[in-house]
């Protein structure tokens, strides 16, 4: 959509989610939650580092692979940016869901509705308070190493 910086992390993961390149995520039965399986996702989308130490590009099937070589940050930035980790039940999974896949959801993220990607903020301190408020929130300028 007009307005939506694509290099912002809801706008990658958005585009990632809908690449028929990307096995380790999908949308959840209802298109209204993200799928992911940590371990492909792990091998596919996230920076490995080498012997060095040094971040090399992965083997991933998508060359919009995020900056983290963890898939706790990467959890990290889907909780800085409002998605919740939906409970698994013991022995069940979401009607129409493959087992084993984490779910996550935010409801500005959305298969069929590319513009409520508009409404993801990072939820910075500040934008906590705004939120808490009443208020509009920001988005955050990204970092000279995010740019």
């Amino acid at each position: 959509p007009v307005g939506l910086n694509a290099s912002t992390f809801p706008a990658k993961l958005w585009r990632l989610v809908n690449s028929p390149r990307v096995r380790s995520m999908r949308w959840d039965s209802q298109a209204r939650g993200l799928l992911i399986d940590r371990s492909l996702f792990e091998r596919e989308l996230l920076r490995q580092a080498d012997a060095h130490g040094e971040k090399g590009e992965g083997t991933g099937a998508a060359s919009d692979s995020f900056q983290a070589t963890h898939f706790g940050s990467f959890v990290r930035q889907l909780n800085l940016y409002g998605f919740q980790k939906l409970p698994g039940r013991a022995g069940a999974a979401v009607p129409g869901d493959a087992r084993g896949w984490l779910h996550f959801r935010n409801p500005n993220f959305r298969r069929d509705r590319p513009d409520l990607l508009l409404r993801i903020k990072r939820l910075t301190k500040a934008n906590r308070q705004r939120l808490a408020a009443g208020l509009d929130v920001r988005s955050r300028q990204p970092s000279r190493f995010q740019q």
